[in-house]
């Protein structure tokens, strides 16, 4: 299997904490994060792509989902849309597409927005990333 996704967790990951203070960053998905704001990242879908006779995968086409969370008393949307445009900034010049956006605001918790988007590239046995065709 190809697998960077650590690389592309740490790069983004790094990114908030230098530019959100308190952010807390995830690496897998979470229902309700226990702290505000967070963003989570983590890869869910992973295929070889391009399968010649060769016996090891040379390209892999990966999805990676991403979570905002806010809950701040006035402006949790300015402040979700902020932290997802630095994360969908930083996805897009690493020659992702994204392929979905939704917000969805917790029915039992109407203190907390949510962004929930997937983000999807191939990647090069070597860790080169393609944009999808």
């Amino acid at each position: 299997m190809i697998d960077y996704s650590n690389e592309i967790f740490n790069e983004i990951a790094e990114l908030l904490r230098a530019e959100i203070d308190g952010i807390t960053v995830i690496g897998e998905y979470v229902s309700s994060p226990s702290s505000f704001p967070t963003a989570t990242i983590d890869e869910v879908d992973n295929r070889p792509v391009n399968r010649d006779s060769a016996k090891t995968e040379k390209y892999a086409s990966v999805v990676y989902r991403v979570q905002v969370f806010s809950n701040k008393k006035n402006g949790k949307r300015a402040e979700a849309r902020k932290i997802f445009g630095i994360i969908a900034k930083r996805f897009t010049e690493l020659n992702f597409t994204r392929k979905s956006y939704t917000t969805t605001p917790d029915v039992y918790n109407s203190s907390v927005y949510q962004i929930t988007a997937t983000f999807g590239a191939v990647i090069g046995e070597d860790g080169t990333i393609y944009k999808e065709v």
